[in-house]
């Protein structure tokens, strides 16, 4: 399921997280609270077309994702963040192994700190998910082709191997009993052979019929 298809499941009306910054001296410690969007305010216009172009590609699944979402014109956002950053920022030392809350609200201080808009890089995920359904739409149709013809043609090929295999079972009886004809027309060849000289050598003192060994 993506991301938008997730989105969708739990309904249009989302809440944002976010940092809220103290408005008055009184105020001292920060608040979270949630800010309310719709799914609509989520989702951007990816270069669908281009996207599809690049899917049509020969190596299509040696594209890097980051072309796609190149490919896909994806807008930067104004405090040039992106969720890839936020991705590599959560994988370091500071943040691993150590509660959800807690992450999040070092994450938020942060982000509060660089002026960053957390609705930006939410948009900026669903747009790279946007971009890699859009990609995956046009491979998908490009690789069920792919595999019905290699199934096709493999299934061929198992036809073609057992027209051999049959035809190589055929010969080789064929064979056999070619030999096992050839061995029975020479043992009696021979077995007249030696009746021909048994009978000739009470006329001639010499060997004068060729005989052979008989075949085992």
């Amino acid at each position: 399921m993506s991301l938008l298809d997730l989105l969708q499941s739990v309904g249009d009306r989302l809440g944002i997280i976010e940092k809220e910054v103290p408005r008055s001296a009184s105020e001292t410690r920060p608040k979270i609270r949630t800010r309310v969007v719709t799914l609509a305010d989520l989702k951007s216009e990816i270069r669908t077309d281009e996207v599809r172009a690049l899917a049509d590609t020969p190596a299509e699944l040696a594209v890097p994702f980051e072309k796609i979402f190149e490919t896909a014109g994806l807008p930067s956002t104004p405090s040039g963040w992106n969720i890839e950053r936020l991705g590599k920022l959560l994988g370091t030392a500071p943040f691993r192994d150590r509660p959800r809350e807690t992450v999040q609200k070092m994450i938020l201080e942060i982000l509060a700190s660089e002026k960053v808009d957390v609705e930006d890089l939410v948009k900026d995920a669903v747009s790279r998910d946007q971009a890699l359904d859009a990609f995956e739409k046009s491979v998908e149709r490009k690789m069920a082709d792919r595999i019905a013809a290699n199934e096709h043609e493999l299934a061929m090929t198992k036809a073609r191997i057992e027209d051999l295999r049959k035809e190589s079972a055929r010969l080789e009886g064929l064979i056999g009993a070619d030999t096992e004809k050839w061995r029975e027309w020479r043992r009696k060849k021979r077995s007249h052979e030696m009746d021909l000289a048994r009978a000739v050598s009470y006329l001639i003192d010499r060997d004068v019929i060729t005989t052979g060994a008989e075949d085992a």
